[in-house]
């Protein structure tokens, strides 16, 4: 009787045992023995996609074929159409129907609302590929813009830090800028240059890249979360406490020589702009605020310009909202790398992303730094001996995205200028001739509208036309 249990037990145990297998199912089919598959990718050109990727992955994997979309015909079909860049990108990826889908925060976002790219989390969790590696609160913001489930890996980001001349600071015996500091504080400390020097050899406490003003502005406006148009993007809504006092604040500081601008005249189509950091190197602004891409001309332009001399420059963290000192709105992911729902080659689609996406590649990746940032923390400890903590001492946040709306928004084209000239002019008048805070929202607002609307004629007058 014994035997018969133990018998019975054995088979329990093996038929459990059986059963597990067989309905354990793989998130993805493996790759055939040769390892051969074929994908496409949307990448910038092929030459810069083999340079950057290809080459390395087919190290790895040299039975899988690439062919390569370029996305410079979006441009082409944008001047064509009269249609937004995020118009014809859809349509691009309608007509091309890629594996790997290269795509920026907004256009991820609208893809994954749309059902059209493949949800990765089973796959990561079947292959316990790693995720804690990556920079705090990256994964959350792709998993917020996916609505809870993480359609794609991104292996870069960009971000904003406040560059600063130490020996200038030292010079006039002013304490220099801290991390997580807000825009008033940092103003308000910029604002101590305003009386040294003048003319030619006025010393400005701060600039960003460009040197404008509605730039400034904007800047200042990101970390507190402003809009510039409504849920929708149907209307401009400026007119409101948050924008009064972003608005107030750039132009006192602008007034107040605290803040450099190189010009309050309005934009003219085709302006060429140029970085600022020849009045850092000069002296003449004892901060910059800048992405990571400042980093890498401050690093090399004392190598191949004679007329600049090496300063003593250092960093510190972009400006914070005091109500979420933790986070940066100064995040950027400009290549998220997914893979298209209804691909046919997921399997070496993935293979390339996790590629992409993996520590080996972001550590090859930081030994020749660029201006791009690994988004896995401990490939990029420090650069020509600086910390690099600044960059990833702020999680991004998860709800952040663009002034100008997310990825419901379509923004026609022409609006942008016309309403970047409209905040130069006001601010101007609020320098120059003292206008009110107050009335030079409800300007904005008011002109803004109008501008709006007839951006949208002109896009739909051209669009038609394209059509006949």
């Amino acid at each position: 009787m014994r035997k018969k249990w133990k018998v019975a037990i054995l088979l329990l145990t093996v038929i459990s045992l059986l059963g597990g297998c067989f309905s354990e199912k793989s998130a993805l089919e493996e790759l055939g023995q040769e390892g051969k598959g074929k994908i496409k990718v949307l990448y910038y050109d092929e030459g810069s996609f083999y340079s950057d990727y290809g080459n390395n992955f087919n190290v790895k994997y040299p039975n899988i074929e690439f062919e390569v979309i370029n996305t410079d015909q979006i441009y082409q079909d944008m001047q064509e159409n009269g249609t937004t860049y995020e118009e014809e990108y859809l349509k691009f990826i309608g007509k091309h129907k890629p594996d790997v889908i290269m795509t920026g925060s907004d256009s991820f976002e609208k893809l994954a609302q749309e059902g059209k790219l493949y949800n990765l989390d089973p796959v990561i969790e079947q292959e316990k590929f790693d995720l804690d590696g990556y920079m705090p609160g990256l994964i959350d913001m792709l998993r917020e813009r996916g609505g809870g489930s993480l359609y794609g890996l991104a292996p870069y980001f960009n971000a904003s830090v406040v560059y600063y001349n130490a020996d200038l600071f030292r010079e006039h015996h002013i304490e220099p800028p801290r991390n997580k500091m807000s825009w008033k504080e940092l103003l308000e400390l910029s604002s101590r240059f305003s009386g040294l020097g003048s003319g030619d050899d006025q010393i400005y406490g701060l600039s960003d890249e460009l040197g404008q003003a509605d730039g400034m502005l904007f800047n200042v406006a990101s970390s507190s979360s402003l809009r510039l148009l409504d849920a929708k993007g149907e209307k401009v809504t400026f007119n409101t406490d948050g924008w009064k006092n972003a608005v107030e604040l750039t132009a006192n500081a602008i007034r107040g020589k605290a803040v450099y601008t190189a010009s309050l005249e309005p934009e003219k189509e085709g302006t060429m702009y140029f970085l600022q950091s020849e009045q850092f190197f000069k002296g003449k602004v004892a901060m910059m605020f800048g992405s990571a891409w400042l980093m890498s001309d401050l690093r090399n332009r004392p190598k191949y310009d004679s007329d600049i001399k090496e300063i003593n420059w250092e960093f510190v963290t972009a400006p914070v909202d005091t109500a979420a000192p933790e986070e940066s709105s100064f995040t950027v992911l400009d290549s998220i790398y997914a893979i298209a729902a209804d691909s046919q080659n997921k399997r070496a689609a993935w293979e390339f992303v996790k590629f992409v996406n993996g520590p080996e590649m972001a550590k090859a990746t930081s030994r020749s730094f660029r201006g791009q940032l690994p988004t896995r923390v401990d490939s990029m400890k420090e650069v020509d001996g600086k910390s690099m903590e600044p960059f990833y001492m702020l999680r991004p946040k998860a709800s952040g995205g663009s002034l100008w709306g997310g990825s419901n928004v379509n923004v026609p084209n022409g609006f942008r200028m016309a309403f970047s000239n409209l905040l130069i002019k006001e601010l101007k008048a609020m320098v120059e001739n003292g206008k009110s805070a107050e009335e030079a929202v409800a300007a904005i607002e008011t002109e803004g509208n109008a501008a709006l609307q007839q951006a949208r004629e002109a896009a739909k007058a051209k669009q038609q036309a394209g059509k006949k």
